[in-house]
């Protein structure tokens, strides 16, 4: 192996975090990803840890028990710190690279957005390529080339994640190009986490939330989580079952059926480990600045939510990282 593919290995073996491998190497994050590709071409795997602070850490796989997981992982967990008592995040949705219509300039404003104001995570509800079929013309017609659009001009940040769930069109590219966005993205961009089409599941704490997109085939998965993002129908609107769980339809960022795109900033407050509060504020990014188009509240979710009724002392998915810079008097 390659001296650098060894440096590497050896930062991970002492539990630098992603963007510490990359400062010591003086390399870009998708570099240090292109390297880890290399390195499982080789037969070596690394699971990765992710944190609420867009942070990730790698630990070597070595067990057929760990490899069967990373290789078929369905649902993702973001570690918090103890000390966090509430999470910012950015929800968009169907962004529909490839399209006429697509809006690649208002993705880069929400990750300026969420730099700005110290958002850390994105959660993203599918469609993110136009795949194989279209309600407009695509500019992108062909599918790898679209994998390509999205590997090379998604934006990128340090300091964020943006977790997805496949939709409808990103499941076209597989269904009728035999390419599989969520292998793409596993190998090349590992700040995009999509694990699954149709649902996903994110594990914060003790509690969960849950990203979806109708697709054919696919329905809603019912579970606990307290609140359901939905992408595909490009409008907001939000809603309360009567066992408390709450519906957020998130609004495209693109301009397919779509006058004012825009994104909800999600704020979740945690009570014992466990989604409380949640706060909705609709952002539209302008020109020359971002507006709050709406705002909603829930409160006390957790008293209506069905099974929150046992709150367990643990609470699971939180670590304290300890920095060696921080032990340096």
């Amino acid at each position: 192996m390659k001296d650098k593919t060894l440096k590497i290995m050896e930062l991970i073996d002492q539990e630098k975090t992603c963007n510490e491998i990359c400062q010591e190497l003086n390399i870009t994050n998708k570099l240090l990803f292109h390297y880890l590709t290399l390195l499982q071409n080789k037969g070596k795997y690394y699971k990765r840890k992710y944190y609420s602070d867009g942070e990730i850490i790698y630990n070597s796989i070595n067990s057929v028990t760990e490899l069967t997981k990373f290789l078929v992982q369905k649902n993702t967990t973001i570690i918090t710190s103890p000390k966090e008592t509430e999470l910012k995040t950015l929800v968009i949705s169907d962004l529909h690279l490839g399209n006429k219509l697509e809006r690649l300039d208002l993705l880069e404003k929400a990750y300026n957005y969420c730099s700005n104001n110290n958002i850390h995570i994105i959660f993203c509800c599918g469609d993110i390529i136009d795949g194989s079929f279209s309600q407009e013309e695509q500019t992108i017609p062909n599918i790898d080339e679209q994998l390509e659009y999205l590997k090379k001009y998604f934006p990128t940040d340090s300091n964020i994640l943006a977790f997805a769930v496949g939709g409808d069109h990103d499941y076209s590219s597989l269904l009728n190009a035999g390419q599989d966005m969520v292998t793409m993205l596993k190998n090349y961009r590992h700040d995009i986490i999509m694990n699954n089409y149709n649902n996903a599941f994110i594990e914060i704490k003790n509690d969960k939330l849950q990203l979806y997109h109708k697709n054919n085939g696919g329905s809603l998965i019912k579970t606990c989580a307290p609140i359901v993002f939905h992408g595909h129908y490009h409008q907001y609107k939000t809603s309360q079952e009567k066992d408390g769980t709450i519906h957020v339809t998130v609004p495209s960022l693109s301009n397919i059926n779509q006058k004012m795109p825009s994104a909800i900033q999600s704020t979740f407050k945690f009570n014992k480990g466990y989604i409380d509060d949640i706060y909705l504020n609709q952002i539209y990014f302008g020109e020359h600045k971002n507006v709050t188009l709406s705002e909603v509240q829930y409160h006390n979710v957790l008293a209506t939510t069905k099974l929150k009724q046992f709150l367990y002392a643990k609470i699971n998915n939180e670590e304290e990282r300890i920095k060696e810079k921080q032990l340096i008097r």
